[in-house]
């Protein structure tokens, strides 16, 4: 087996492993989704939290002016009774119609901080209906994760397992090369070679479409060393079959040349 075939079997495990692996990623990444969403909900909850306390302290605040205020003005009121003079009793009527104006500002304002109060409370309902929502969907995201995860769990081992062998089964220089490149995330390291043209005898790189030089066709057929794609750097290889072909093709014409010099 040349070194091109023994990395294409290197390769075809790859291949593998990647679609065990990405099943296992696309899951994975769904679940990390959910819970971004989930942890960005918690953080809005927490915030809003704060913003409630907030709220009720201050129309708890301003219960207590207004209050307080009634109280000042009863005493007042009872201070008028029994003032000796109309320039007291003014006086303290001046004094009870500022404090009026201050209560109605209190209250005012405690009214709005229930107003608010209100409408925050229904945004967090809505948010905790939400929360209840994405823990669901969290915890179907998590099985599913896990269910996959278990699915390929012995598959993914054995692949493993068997690229160790493949792996070992290249030479070292050629080895370096692949690995290279997938370390770089190059996952197209390898590409077929295509018969894009039977009657001019015109071949492409499967990966890039790039006519390929006879020469780099011919070399892939006497098994003579790697060959790559001068467009995409992937590795060439002939598939079976069209192997199978061009070697008859070979044998058709050499048969032919030898009966013609007969």
């Amino acid at each position: 087996m040349g070194v091109t075939s023994k990395l294409l079997a290197l390769y075809q495990v790859d291949q593998q492993l990647h679609g065990l692996k990405s099943r296992l990623r696309s899951a994975e990444s769904y679940l990390k989704a959910q819970e971004f969403k989930l942890e960005k909900l918690e953080e809005q909850l927490k915030l809003m939290a704060v913003q409630l306390r907030q709220l009720e302290a201050a129309a708890k605040n301003d219960e207590v002016t207004a209050n307080g205020i009634d109280e000042r003005i009863a005493m007042l009121r009872e201070r008028m009774n029994s003032a000796a003079t109309s320039k007291q009793h003014q006086a303290l009527l001046v004094e009870i119609n500022t404090l009026k104006n201050d209560k109605g500002e209190a209250e005012e304002r405690g009214l709005e901080s229930l107003t608010k109060l209100d409408e925050v409370k229904g945004e967090v309902a809505t948010l905790e209906a939400r929360r209840e929502e994405l823990r669901k969907v969290r915890t179907v995201a998590e099985k599913d994760r896990d269910a996959r995860q278990a699915e390929i769990g012995d598959r993914l081992r054995e692949l493993e397992g068997e690229r160790v062998e493949k792996a070992k089964d290249v030479p070292g220089d050629a080895l370096t090369l692949y690995e290279t490149r997938l370390t770089l995330g190059i996952e197209e390291v390898m590409s077929a070679v295509e018969l894009s043209d039977k009657r001019r005898m015109e071949f492409t790189c499967a990966l890039s479409n790039q006519l390929l030089p006879i020469e780099l066709v011919n070399k892939l057929l006497r098994r003579d060393g790697i060959v790559t794609c001068p467009i995409s750097h992937a590795i060439l290889y002939l598939p079976d079959d069209l192997r199978d072909a061009l070697d008859a093709e070979s044998e058709k014409k050499r048969k032919k040349t030898a009966a013609a010099n007969k």
